[in-house]
């Protein structure tokens, strides 16, 4: 509208101009008939705005966001050039399909429509359309289409506010897999606003070096001596610990596990060397891996690459993976295949999730870790679930690690199931490494037994 403006205003200057040239040459008739033709296009120009403004006041309008579902994972399947072609196509059938004078836009991974419309339903209508037209684009193919839309009901001129308010309920309906659209609610955006508020603190902790690798040591209680660690990240800000409760769900949502779990691994590879310079004998250090980290293509490629620029042996580390990762059970075996491939994986929070059975199939994985809620359940039934856990564990020769042992009695009991290593709070918390190597150096931990 600000380009209008000065367009018009430029006509009006030109035809001015004209107007005083001519009468300055006694050309008073053709400078009259400009100045008559100025005032006409002036009369034409305010007529039209005063009647768009009346139709924008008298109309309800709509602004929709829609998102091809998936389509990172179309571009990998069919290839950039065939993705394009869908995208176009869909675009084609979101124009078809929009009211008469709507606006349609098409950007490189989503679509905006600014439409009137009578009532909500009109617009649920609408979504509803596209979606059923969009489904048949591939016909028997195996990847489908399925648009995802942000609505907002436009509350003010303000077009970039009402375009973040439709995005801002596009975010909405992706965390909710059942939905397929979502209208703006300001409760969504308080929420998105403050979550965006912690990552933010969260990529300047990073970058300031808040984050520090604390090591919490598995101690093996037949033997007495430590058998390894388990690296931890902490986020310390103003001297204080924060706990990984306070923001680990929004670092998962937003990706920023993946930047997380890329520090750890460095910050472990260079402790490794320093305490193979010291000669300090360390065992392996466990590291977890996200969700996130796991889905990336080029994820093996580069952590091997990390391993190979620090000189680290594969068998000094081991990654651990937690049925949380997935809700896909097939999709979580399938990557834990191809991550051992290349490296020492074990399984943490073993029997919390749906792919237990299938996991324990993976020959090259060494390690389960039980996990905590099974070691606190002092229940018969607990009881009996935890017996049965340790007994498969072991008859399939899988090391088997208890973790989150806090009293006595628990370690007690896991010493009468065989279970010979132990990690929790009964032997030691996560320690910084200059904390974590004096124990090293002494080579146990003082418990009282």
């Amino acid at each position: 509208m600000k380009y209008n403006h000065f367009l018009i205003m430029f006509i009006n200057s030109i035809i001015l101009v004209i107007s005083i040239i001519l009468l300055y040459f006694n050309y008073s008739f053709k400078a009259y008939i400009l100045i008559i033709l100025l005032l006409l296009f002036d009369m034409l120009v305010y007529i039209t705005s005063i009647s768009i403004r009346y139709t924008l006041m008298n109309n309800k309008k709509a602004i929709l966001y829609l998102v091809i579902d998936n389509l990172n994972i179309a571009n990998l399947y069919y290839g950039h050039n065939k993705t394009n072609k869908i995208v176009n196509k869909v675009y084609k059938i979101i124009k078809n399909e929009a009211r008469k004078n709507s606006i349609v836009k098409k950007y490189k991974d989503h679509f905006i429509i600014i439409t009137n419309y009578t009532n909500k339903n009109e617009l649920i209508g609408l979504v509803t359309r596209l979606n059923m037209n969009t489904e048949t684009i591939l016909n028997d193919e195996v990847f489908t289409i399925n648009l995802r839309c942000g609505i907002q009901i436009c509350d003010d001129k303000d077009y970039n506010s009402n375009e973040n308010k439709a995005i801002i309920a596009y975010n909405h309906v992706l965390n909710d897999r059942m939905e397929y659209y979502s209208f703006y609610d300001s409760d969504d955006a308080e929420t998105i606003l403050n979550e965006k508020l912690v990552l933010d603190n969260l990529v300047k902790a990073l970058k300031n070096n808040e984050f520090e690798v604390y090591y919490q040591p598995k101690y093996d209680y037949k033997e007495k001596r430590i058998v390894g660690s388990e690296a931890l990240a902490r986020l310390i800000h103003n001297g204080k610990i924060i706990p990984a409760s306070d923001f680990i769900y929004i670092a998962e949502k937003y990706n920023f596990t993946t930047y997380l779990d890329r520090y750890v691994l460095k910050e472990v590879c260079k402790k490794i060397n320093e305490l193979k310079k010291e000669n300090i004998t360390f065992n392996t250090i466990s590291i977890n891996i996200s969700r996130n980290t796991l889905g990336q293509n080029k994820m093996m490629e580069e952590y091997e690459n990390i391993i190979k620029k620090y000189n680290i042996d594969k068998n000094e580390i081991e990654f651990e993976v937690t049925e949380r990762t997935e809700n896909n059970s097939s999709s979580l075996v399938n990557k834990i295949h191809k991550l051992s491939k290349k490296f020492n994986v074990s399984i943490d929070d073993f029997g919390v999730g749906n792919s237990s059975l299938s996991m324990l199939m993976e020959d090259k994985i060494k390690t389960v870790k039980i996990d905590r809620q099974f070691i606190v359940d002092e229940t018969e039934n607990g009881r009996k679930l935890l017996n049965n856990m340790i007994r498969l564990v072991k008859e399939l020769n899988f090391d088997i690690i208890a973790e989150g042992v806090e009293t006595k009695e628990q370690q007690e009991y896991l010493k009468s199931r065989g279970c010979n290593i132990i990690q929790g709070y009964y032997f030691s918390k996560p320690l910084p490494f200059d904390e974590y190597k004096k124990i090293l150096n002494r080579g146990d931990i003082d418990v009282g037994f």
